[in-house]
């Protein structure tokens, strides 16, 4: 659900200008859990709560994805869906994802673009080539209202054009003993 951008866009020969990914990317601090608070809603996530990706890295080199939430409510039915990613040649802020169709390649153009990114990692935001998707990451459930607006103005001076929706995290509500 998180990385939603799977389906690989064709027949695109630009990157409309506005979209650029950010500099200076770690990919090992980007590794862990992420939570997302907003998204531009695909089919597949119309109704997921608790939304989260957690990237790994597996034997090969390659970056494990693991997008999970469940539907509706806290406690509801799971969705789960394991892929992996690789950066697009030459880069480590785009990168490939596939869930369904095979390995994913290093070609350009990429369809996970990380174009903007907390220093300390705390919170990113991503798209893909064409800015139609979008996602607001944070490594908390939740941010304040004031702080998911910002999220949404940053989103679109970087050039999202998708309409982004708050992500439901109820898990956030509950208490652990």
């Amino acid at each position: 659900a998180v990385i939603a951008l799977l389906f690989l866009m064709t027949g695109c020969t630009g990157v409309p200008k506005g979209i650029e990914p950010v500099t200076g990317f770690d990919q090992q601090r980007y590794l862990g859990t992420w939570y997302e608070v907003g998204s531009v809603k695909q089919f597949f996530s119309i109704g997921l709560v608790n939304t989260t990706a957690q990237y790994s890295l597996n034997p090969d080199g390659s970056i494990r994805v693991e997008n999970s939430g469940n539907y509706f409510v806290n406690n509801g039915p799971e969705s789960r869906i394991v892929g992996a990613a690789l950066p697009v040649e030459g880069s480590q802020n785009k990168l490939n994802v596939a869930f369904f169709f095979g390995s994913p390649s290093t070609n350009p153009p990429g369809n996970y673009w990380i174009v903007d990114l907390d220093p300390d990692y705390q919170w990113a935001i991503v798209t893909d080539f064409t800015g139609l998707s979008g996602f607001l990451l944070t490594r908390t459930r939740t941010v304040s209202d004031d702080f998911y607006q910002e999220l949404l103005n940053r989103a679109s001076v970087k050039g999202v054009k998708g309409r982004i929706t708050p992500t439901r995290q109820p898990a956030a509500d509950t208490v652990t003993v």
